[in-house]
This record gives C-alpha cells, sequence and structure tokens, in this order.
C-alpha cells in the first residue's frame, strides 16, 4: 500500500457485494516493499513468540499451524504497515461508518503438509465485543489456492441474524456459550450455500464482515507455505463486553494491555487507536 493513502479507491459495486455477500477480494492492495516487510515480520513471529501465540497442529502429522495476536505490539513492521489509516479506510468505507478503531491483528502460518482445517465459524463470538460494526482484512503473503488453505465464505451469512457458538480451534480448549446455536453442518450440505472462495497472489486482500461465516481447509501443499495476516478494524459502535466463551489467550491479551476497559465501555484504549474518520 504505497504511501499509506488514506483513501483506497473502493468502487459502488465493491461496497455493494461486500454488503450483499459479506466477503469481498480486492487485488493489488499491498505493494512488494510492503509484502517483503511483512513477510520479515513474520519470520520474526516465528522466531519470537509472543506471550499470546499458539500451536494450532492439533497433533496432527505434518507442517506446523502457527498463530499469534497483537503482534504489532512487539514489532516495528506491522505497526507500519498494517496499523494505519490507508487499511482503516478500507473497511471504513465497507462499513459506512463514521469512525474506525484499529483491534487486533491476527498472525495465521500453514506450513507445507499443515492438514488440520479451520472449522467454520463466525469472528464475533470469539471476540469480547458487543457491536457488529467490525470487519477482518485478510493479507496473503503468499500465492493462495484451494490445496493451500484458502478461506471459504458463505455468502450473505452476516445477514441471517444468526450468532452461532464459537468452536474452538485447540483441541484441549473447550468453548461453551449455551445460548448460542451450534453452526450447521456445513460440509455435509455445500449445495445448500452459496460459498465464495478466491485464488489469490500476494498483494491481494480478501474483507470479511465479523459475522460472515468462514473457514479454510489444511494447507495440503508439499511445497508452499500460506502466511495470511488477518487485520480488524471497528467502528465507533462497538463496546467492550467480556463473556465466558472468548477464548483464554484472547481474555489474556485484553486483560493485560488493556486493563482499563470496562465492561459495557467504549474501546477508548492506547492499544485501540482511532485511524480514520469519514470527516477526513
Amino acid at each position: 500500500m504505497a504511501g499509506h493513502d488514506t483513501q483506497l479507491p473502493l468502487d459502488q459495486a465493491d461496497i455493494d457485494a461486500f454488503q450483499r455477500d459479506g466477503a469481498i477480494c480486492l487485488r493489488g492492495v499491498i505493494d512488494d516493499e510492503t509484502i517483503d516487510a511483512l513477510r520479515e515480520a513474520v519470520a520474526w513471529s516465528i522466531e519470537h513468540p509472543g506471550p499470546y501465540s499458539q500451536d494450532l497442529t492439533n497433533g496432527q502429522k505434518g507442517g506446523a499451524y502457527f498463530a499469534d495476536i497483537f503482534c504489532w505490539t512487539r514489532c516495528d513492521a506491522y505497526r507500519a504497515h498494517i496499523v494505519n489509516p490507508a487499511m482503516a479506510a478500507i473497511a471504513g468505507q465497507l462499513l459506512d461508518a463514521a469512525r474506525i478503531r484499529f483491534y487486533v491483528d491476527h498472525l495465521l502460518v500453514m506450513e507445507p503438509g499443515s492438514s488440520e482445517p479451520t472449522p467454520w465459524h463466525q469472528d464475533y463470538p470469539y471476540w469480547p465485543m458487543e457491536g457488529s460494526g467490525s470487519c477482518s482484512i485478510w493479507l496473503a503473503l503468499d500465492p493462495v489456492n484451494k490445496e493451500s488453505g484458502a478461506v471459504e465464505f458463505v455468502a450473505g451469512s452476516h445477514r441471517t441474524g444468526d450468532i452461532y457458538a464459537p468452536r474452538s480451534f485447540q483441541a484441549e480448549e473447550q468453548l461453551e456459550d449455551g445460548a448460542l446455536a451450534r453452526i450447521p453442518d456445513i460440509d455435509a450440505n455445500r449445495d445448500h450455500y452459496s460459498i465464495l472462495s478466491w485464488d489469490m497472489v500476494p498483494g491481494d486482500v480478501t474483507v470479511h464482515h465479523c459475522l460472515t461465516v468462514h473457514g479454510s481447509p489444511g494447507n495440503t501443499r508439499q511445497d508452499q507455505r500460506r502466511r495470511g495476516l488477518a487485520v480488524r478494524f471497528m467502528d465507533d459502535s462497538a463496546k467492550y463486553r467480556a463473556r465466558d466463551a472468548v477464548p483464554v489467550v484472547m481474555r489474556k491479551a485484553f486483560a493485560e494491555l488493556a486493563p482499563e476497559l470496562r465492561d459495557g465501555g467504549p474501546f477508548d484504549a492506547r492499544i485501540f487507536p482511532e485511524l480514520w474518520s469519514a470527516a477526513g
């Protein structure tokens, strides 16, 4: 994203598709210099795992599946390239928001042969948040296709009003929310859904709403990594809301990095900077 321009030119078709489907792909958003810098940052993260990093391999044979959050708090390269108005402007325009805050970054690295899939889920139930004005921008740092773990999205699932109980990505952690229904068995009934997915090259991004149902297969390629960086943003209607089903690592991060947050209050903390305003 050369120059960190504060307004990426999104056309009305992009905005309409996002509001209709809850997920879109934007081509060539990230420039080569930024891609190289973020690849170096990913290598640093793997070499220096943070306090909120996770091994999502779950005992599967094959390559590792590494995850980390709030990487930007430990590495300047993330801070420079993802915590900036250019990224926030994409979220702001698609969400039709007045103001946008940075929420959290989420690094997900599938090494070659990492067979563990990411289960179908919505992002929102995993977050200590109330208010659905939020989206994720997923940056491809490697070529991505079905064999290497391309993310799939259930089109229109953000508009149904359904919120599903979160399912842990780690076998040893159980997440329970008795007030929420279990997510349907989408893989057993794929013909009943409109499922979107895109082959991507480095520099492409997908953007999906926090209520859009999505998941991905494992990386079955033996010669290709899948380095993806999800960057989350929220509008000014979002409120902090502690929930028992929020994963332990997320609760720990929020308690340590933003102890001043109060249940039901705004995300007024240094760790959630306001980056963009529709007023300019």
